[in-house]
């Protein structure tokens, strides 16, 4: 079922199937990739309680087996409306005996949307509800379209950073996902900026700017339109498109990364891991503006 969101500069659409980002308007331009079979066909998936993959889809956490495909089980299972307004809804999904088949914990997962002006706040609220330590990363994946206006291309477009990014960006595996962390590439344009190309991504995949300073990012086009997000509460920003030219760009704030090539299968010590405790709540919050 889809959801509108209404504000006096914009209006977002969500959907309950995975409590997702379906549509974000602004003065009748759509900013949110729409998907495509070609490219890519999803548009804002929520990764819980992994991001990227585990090596074969596999681990453990804390000695139980986890079994889980690309960005984790949250996506892929039902969700609840518990909250709905004009300008916000709130979505819950509780652990069930199929989330345990993968994820063998008790939990519950918040997620809210707020529209206000031209902003779009998602708040992730997690809440361990078994008897022991769970481990867990969490992240957006909204990807955003690119060009916005027909006499643009996608070169046109850079992301800029609010201040100078001193470390160069992690890349994971095309095939395999997995990021060797010996190795890492050279992608800026200038200090705080990337120029989008998309020789970028047609072998590389991903940038992963991990543990990043900055705090905020904008995609933007030589028009002056473009998307905003602020990920205070992440440890780390990806920039993605899809091979083949696609006309987008996804900017992923995540609390941890995928696999890495200097970890084992043991999932509570990932980088950005967050461990809770029982009957206890973790929250993480990021901005989406439209520009």
């Amino acid at each position: 079922m889809k959801y509108k969101l209404t504000g006096n500069e914009a209006e977002v659409y969500v959907l309950q199937e995975g409590a997702m980002l379906t549509s974000l308007i602004k003065n009748g331009t759509e900013y949110l990739w729409q998907g495509d079979s070609e490219h890519w066909s999803g548009q804002a998936p929520v990764c819980f309680p992994i991001n990227g993959v585990l090596p074969n889809d596999e681990g453990y956490a804390f000695g139980k087996k986890c079994s889980m495909k690309r960005h984790g089980i949250a996506r892929i299972n039902p969700f609840e409306v518990k909250e709905q307004f004009d300008n916000s809804i709130t979505f819950i999904q509780k652990s069930s005996e199929k989330t345990r088949e993968q994820f063998p914990f008790d939990y519950i997962l918040e997620i809210k949307y707020t529209l206000i002006e031209s902003t779009v706040t998602t708040e992730y609220t997690i809440i361990n509800t078994g008897d022991e330590k769970m481990p867990f990363v969490i992240g957006g994946h909204p990807a955003f379209n690119c060009p916005l206006d027909n006499n643009e291309v996608f070169e046109d477009y850079k992301v800029v950073f609010d201040r100078e990014v001193t470390q160069q960006a992690l890349r994971p595996n095309h095939e395999t996902g997995l990021v060797d962390i010996s190795e890492r590439f050279e992608v800026m344009s200038s200090k705080d900026s990337i120029n989008m190309k998309h020789e970028l991504f047609e072998e590389n995949d991903a940038m992963i700017f991990d543990n990043i300073e900055s705090k905020c990012a904008t995609l933007i086009g030589k028009n002056g339109k473009g998307i905003k997000i602020e990920y205070q509460d992440m440890d780390n920003l990806l920039i993605w498109s899809a091979c083949n030219n696609a006309d987008f760009v996804a900017l992923e704030p995540w609390s941890g990364i995928s696999s890495c090539s200097d970890e084992t299968n043991e999932i509570e010590k990932k980088r950005g891991m967050t461990i809770l405790e029982p009957n206890c709540k973790a929250e993480f919050k990021f901005k989406i503006t439209m520009i």
